[in-house]
């Protein structure tokens, strides 16, 4: 095994998984349910605000909110790519503007563990889950809660091989803070790289960030 002193900081909604967790969500909401997302692309809310009220909306039962979660379709393989990362001495964390409730849960489910920097919060069967600011801890955000390029930049300035791997526009701060070869984009953040002509690795699953970092040129 070699020396543990390379970090994979990945989000985890759309990047770990297929579908968001509030994109899911929104299939067990009213059609108006994604007004405080459209708020948000059009800037008059946060995205935690945004994320928050549309995750206290949700009015299932334990067994609803874990179909839910299956419907956000974890990559199969997942282990095993994190387990080939981790032989080749790197570490994963995760760093997500969502909840550390439904994230911790998935990840238990699939025999994974990592350190894990997002939202604090709370599943209610029948009321809601009702996530929270983290405070004021070192990676906080007024806008997302987590601050992923507080992350990125905290095992950056220990001088560590950073890589960093997301989706979404929270995601944008961080990957410009890594060299391109370590830069993992799809969707979203893929499409506003390419058009700042910020060069990066595009994945189309995550095992591919595995492959790349264990045996690719950085």
């Amino acid at each position: 095994m070699g020396k543990r002193d390379n970090i994979l900081v990945s989000d985890f909604d759309g990047t770990m998984t297929e579908c968001d967790f509030f994109r899911a969500a929104l299939s067990r909401l009213p059609p108006n349910a994604a007004a405080p997302w459209e708020r948000y692309e059009q800037g008059f809310t946060s995205h935690f605000e945004a994320l928050a009220e549309i995750f206290s909306g949700l009015r299932i039962n334990e067994q609803e909110f874990d179909e839910l979660l299956a419907e956000m379709r974890v990559e199969s393989g997942l282990a095993e790519a994190l387990d080939r990362l981790h032989r080749s001495g790197w570490s994963l964390v995760i760093a997500s503007a969502g909840c550390a409730f439904y994230i911790e849960r998935i990840l238990l489910r699939a025999g994974i563990t990592a350190v894990i920097h997002a939202n604090p919060g709370e599943f209610v069967p029948g009321h809601g889950l009702f996530m929270k600011p983290p405070g004021q801890l070192p990676f906080f955000s007024a806008t997302t809660g987590i601050d992923k390029a507080a992350v990125v930049r905290h095992y950056l300035d220990q001088g560590l091989d950073v890589a960093f791997a997301g989706d979404g526009r929270p995601d944008l701060a961080p990957a410009l803070l890594v060299p391109p070869g370590r830069r993992f984009a799809r969707e979203w953040l893929a499409d506003e790289l390419e058009s700042r002509g910020e060069p990066f690795v595009h994945f189309s699953r995550w095992s591919d960030i595995a492959g790349n970092l264990c045996g690719g040129e950085a």
